[in-house]
């Protein structure tokens, strides 16, 4: 037999009940709310404790609460957070008011956005190398006589220099962006081309001093880097929710 739950989107605070209409996780049930002294968990019906990781359920998670986050400052719940009833949200949200209003608080009138800075053209980025680098310009121009070993010191030698030239440089960019939002959060660069990649918590009546921010550092390269821009959204990246219910279940 199938599980019947209760999907849980996100947090928020109100003493009304709305109703966000029919575009829950599985396409069709209403997304409404369930709370107790102004708190409400925003819920979908949930035929299943488990859903698929897959592109179309996450968007469809997201979309749920970029909707509610129009209206409502909401707290976001990880994907595929699924309760066995209405009283066991209930005593959720009383057993961890405070730290819900506090959260809700510093979540208030903020938004999230992620930037990815990367460079465009990576034949110019290692010829920069090659001429910022006295002992790679030297095996460079030693050539293919330095045999296989001075080849393998010389690759070593360019993937050091890559790493600090990301370092130096994904430092200067985020300098600025730092200085106009609440919060930052770091992630992987995870590509050779990518210098930043980072999540910023800002307030939102400081989002055109952000914005004009990340336009100065694009327009200072003048065509050497692609800025990335994602946002703005609810703080995903800021509020780590981690829910367990009785009997172990989380």
């Amino acid at each position: 037999m199938k599980h019947e739950g209760k999907y849980i989107y996100g947090i928020i605070a109100t003493e009304e009940a709305p109703n966000f209409g029919p575009i829950g996780i599985d396409n069709r049930d209403e997304v409404v709310t369930i709370g107790t002294k102004g708190l409400a968990a925003v819920i979908s019906d949930s035929s299943m404790d488990h859903y698929v990781v897959s592109r179309e359920n996450l968007s469809s998670h997201t979309r749920v609460i970029e909707k509610v986050a129009k209206f409502h400052t909401i707290l976001p719940m990880r994907f595929c957070t699924v309760a066995e009833s209405t009283d066991e949200i209930l005593a959720l949200l009383e057993d961890r008011e405070k730290e819900f209003r506090n959260l809700l608080e510093d979540m208030e009138g903020k938004v999230e956005v992620g930037i990815r800075i990367l460079w465009k053209n990576m034949k110019v980025i290692y010829e920069e190398i090659a001429r910022e680098n006295r002992a790679i310009r030297e095996l460079k121009a030693k050539g293919a006589g330095g045999g296989q070993q001075a080849l393998i010191h010389a690759g070593e030698l360019v993937e050091a220099a890559l790493d600090e030239k990301k370092a130096v440089e994904g430092d200067e960019y985020l300098r600025p962006l730092k200085k106009t939002s609440v919060k930052f959060k770091e992630g992987d660069c995870t590509t050779e081309d990518m210098v930043v990649n980072a999540s910023f918590l800002i307030d939102r009546d400081w989002l055109k001093e952000f914005d004009a921010v990340t336009e100065k550092i694009s327009d200072d390269q003048n065509g050497r880097i692609t800025v990335k821009y994602v946002g703005p959204m609810p703080p995903f990246s800021f509020v780590n929710l981690e829910l367990h219910w009785n009997g172990g279940r989380s």
